[in-house]
């Protein structure tokens, strides 16, 4: 398995991969039928990310994108000390520490960054097993957004939102 930064070679198999988590499960906020990304619009994303120094990471194995984690900075004066991030693994690939280390490379990439100081994320108050991994490696709930999704069955999540200062 290998953890690279992404490249607009790979917005192809990231939109599988998009489409394949997005069926998975209910731990990201997108449902199935809302992603209606397409290539051109994939390499696109992909490049602006690029020009704005935001971090777009794969996870590879077998030729196949598994896991996604972006990371974007903050894009006014006030928030330029911090980032935010997202991360999805396909389900099969889950519970191997494949998280923890895209994530642990992300902070280095943060610690790395002259501007950024503190690593920021809004998880779904049921993803106990994502909650578990980010309070492992330092971060700390700094609050709590009550039913602040609502499923297609009427039922709702709460969403934290998670901090971790890298300086």
């Amino acid at each position: 398995m290998i953890i690279r930064e992404a490249r607009i070679e790979d917005a192809e198999l990231l939109l599988k991969h998009a489409k394949k988590v997005y069926r998975e499960g209910r731990n990201l906020l997108t449902a199935p039928e809302e992603f209606t990304v397409t290539i051109k619009q994939e390499e696109e994303w992909l490049l602006e990310n690029i020009e704005k120094g935001h971090l777009t990471l794969v996870a590879e194995q077998d030729s196949q994108i598994i896991g996604m984690l972006n990371a974007t900075r903050g894009s006014r004066i006030r928030v330029k000390h911090i980032c935010m991030f997202g991360i999805s693994i396909q389900e099969e690939y889950c519970n191997n520490g494949l998280g923890r280390k895209m994530i642990i490379r992300l902070l280095d990439w943060a610690k790395a960054d002259h501007q950024i100081e503190k690593v920021c994320l809004e998880v779904f108050a049921h993803n106990e097993r994502a909650i578990h991994v980010y309070e492992k490696l330092g971060f700390k709930v700094e609050g709590r957004k009550e039913k602040h999704v609502k499923f297609e069955d009427g039922t709702y999540s709460d969403e934290l939102i998670m901090g971790l200062f890298v300086k």
